[in-house]
């Protein structure tokens, strides 16, 4: 690799993007660095805002060998200092970004990844904590300092990972928790790096490919555009026309409302106060949810935009009939359209070479946003407010207010709406176009004004945000959405991964023998190849028993994550505190609950899922 004249490429060339050697010394070996897409600078600036968009997982796994719970820790064990160490210098060599730094050269408009290759095998202060808690309420509190109480005190690492182990269950119980930036990965990226960290962890050490040949997967999903192999005129016509139609998408947005909230004209740059909710629903639940969505050819996540809008429906509804909404703003609510958005992986669009080597697995940020819009919300009863209107628990009963046939009608339309976005055939020029034109340049100006009311400074001169967007003043998310399906396809429960499980990344790696073990570094040194070798034999040495996901929400976020996990349906519901009321949190998802047991199960009971 050689450096790069960065000022003569296009910002969307694979060239601008390759990595570069930038040294090379016998003490510290080689370090490369490349620039930040325009799509990972806005995480960052994400990430300069209080932490904003770091995403957390936590992982409780068990071990089945009752002698490997009893010398876990010890030296040579499955969960000892050195065994973990090992693991993470190995994830941080086949992911490089992982243990990669940001650093903003010149100022912060042109920040660059920089990869040292002794870094991948150390580990800085606090990037791998290996201890042990006694209490669930301990857990809590370390995910809490992480996403929300001390959210900046670990950014001098990219990535970290804490190994605990749970003192007060059953020997043999850990708790793993990662953090990650946002500008290095996405929510697919978790569960590759629990996948890839618990294969690890109880296999043979290995030899991961060369650096260079990891740090070609390491690439922006800019650059990995197919369109890339075009002529460059081409290749300027298709960005353009794609500039266009992204605006010309964003004038059509307009009016729309939200949960009841309480904003400030400081909101949109005070960090947001990330709180969550959480329910699981049984199995017989869970498979009445899947059952329904194939009979009628639609996902679950699909499904969900509608499942959101009728759960906020039966909220306002009981607001307006209890007389705590008046009728003007009932009557411009019931007039206005929903509006949500969401993100979209976009690994299964980009180069098919790199995903042939790998890339649908590959730890970065390969995600674009998309929005779409629903009718206004069904108020069959228009203004009234007499005695005539059913209630149920304070609200008409869905029944009452949308047919199962109509909401079906709902779910297939927002289906079009996103089959329409994807199958758009200037999809990754849009794409660009967000993030260039409005998402990025947004992030950077409140950044800015955070950084000028923390320190008591006037507001730095920047355009009005207004003006950035080109979508109409009146125009309001409803919330966000995400769906990450079935989680048992792309994260399995039992390790270590058999050699040659298409999800292991073993297929990639050599198993290193005695002799290898001896010359390799120090974090490889560190675990015995004895006790792994035994372990690898056996199917389930450790198990994942529980997962969570937690995400340092932006200001005024109001999201509702669904997937399957070992089974069992579940809705994760991250909000604002500072915006939104835990109370009305909680009834918001309570109605998501009954409304998916109503339009799902073909029942009218209350949602036995735990919240």
């Amino acid at each position: 690799m050689i450096l790069l004249e960065r000022s003569t490429l296009l910002p969307t060339s694979l060239a601008h993007y390759r990595w570069s050697l930038v040294d090379s010394t016998p003490a510290s070996g080689r370090t490369f660095a490349r620039p930040l897409s325009v799509a990972e600078t806005g995480f960052y600036y994400d990430r300069l805002f209080n932490g904003t968009g770091d995403m957390v997982w936590r992982y409780t796994v068990e071990l089945a060998d009752p002698a490997a719970q009893r010398n876990a820790m010890s030296v040579g064990g499955m969960f000892s200092e050195q065994n973990v160490g090992r693991t993470w210098a190995t994830l941080k060599q086949y992911y490089p970004l992982l243990g990669s730094r940001i650093e903003a050269r010149n100022d912060l408009d042109a920040p660059v990844f920089v990869v040292a290759e002794r870094a991948l095998s150390e580990h800085l202060p606090g990037e791998m904590v290996v201890g042990s808690i006694s209490t669930p309420e301990e857990r809590e509190e370390i995910l809490c300092r992480l996403t929300r109480d001390a959210p900046t005190e670990d950014h001098h690492v990219i990535a970290r990972v804490l190994v605990l182990a749970c003192t007060a269950e059953s020997l043999g119980t850990y708790e793993l928790v990662f953090k990650l930036a946002h500008s290095a990965g996405d929510a697919a990226s978790g569960m590759t790096l629990a996948r890839s960290f618990l294969d690890v962890l109880s296999s043979p050490p290995m030899r991961v490919p060369a650096l260079a040949e990891r740090l070609e997967m390491a690439l922006p999903w800019e650059a990995l555009n197919p369109t890339l192999e075009m002529s460059i005129p081409r290749q300027r016509w298709r960005r353009a026309i794609g500039k266009v139609t992204f605006l010309n998408m964003r004038r059509r947005l307009s009016g729309g409302h939200a949960m009841p909230r309480k904003t400030a004209d400081a909101t949109y740059c005070t960090p947001s106060v990330t709180h969550q909710l959480h329910i699981r629903f049984d199995l017989a639940q869970s498979r009445a949810f899947v059952d329904f969505a194939r009979r009628h050819s639609v996902t679950l996540g699909a499904t969900m935009p509608v499942i959101s809008q009728m759960a906020l429906t039966r909220v306002l509804h009981r607001r307006y009939l209890r007389g705590e909404m008046s009728e003007e703003e009932w009557e411009s609510r019931r007039r206005q359209p929903m509006h949500y958005g969401g993100p979209l992986n976009l690994r299964p669009h980009l180069d098919k070479e790199w995903q042939r080597k790998g890339g649908l697995s590959e730890i970065a940020l390969m995600v674009d946003f998309y929005d779409f819009t629903l009718p206004s919300m069904p108020t069959p009863f228009g203004t009234r407010r007499d005695a005539g209107v059913p209630r149920a628990d304070g609200a008409p009963p869905f029944a009452a207010l949308l047919s199962r046939a109509r909401f079906l009608y709902r779910v297939r339309e927002t289906k079009r709406q996103i089959t329409r976005t994807l199958e758009h055939p200037l999809f990754l020029e849009i794409a660009q176009a967000k993030h260039l034109q409005v998402y990025t340049r947004r992030k950077r100006i409140v950044l800015a004004h955070w950084q000028a009311v923390a320190a008591g400074e006037p507001l730095p001169q920047s355009p009005e945000l207004a003006t950035l967007d080109p979508a109409a003043p009146d125009f309001v998310y409803t919330g966000g959405l995400s769906s990450i399906g079935n989680m048992a396809a792309v994260l399995p429960t039992n390790y270590p991964l058999p050699p040659d499980h298409p999800l292991s990344i073993k297929r990639c790696c050599t198993q290193l023998s005695n002799a290898d073990t001896a010359d390799s570094p120090s974090t490889a040194r560190e675990a015995p190849l004895g006790i792994h070798s035994s372990l690898a034999t056996r199917e389930g040495a450790i198990r994942i028993v529980d997962n969570g996901t937690y995400l340092h929400s932006s200001p005024m976020d109001f999201f509702l994550g669904n997937g399957t996990t070992r089974d069992h349906f579940e809705l994760i519901l991250s909000y604002d505190a500072n915006v939104y009321r835990r109370e009305d949190a909680e009834e918001y998802l309570r109605e998501c609950c009954g409304a998916l047991l109503y339009y799902f199960g073909d029942q009218d009971v209350t949602a036995r899922g735990k919240l």
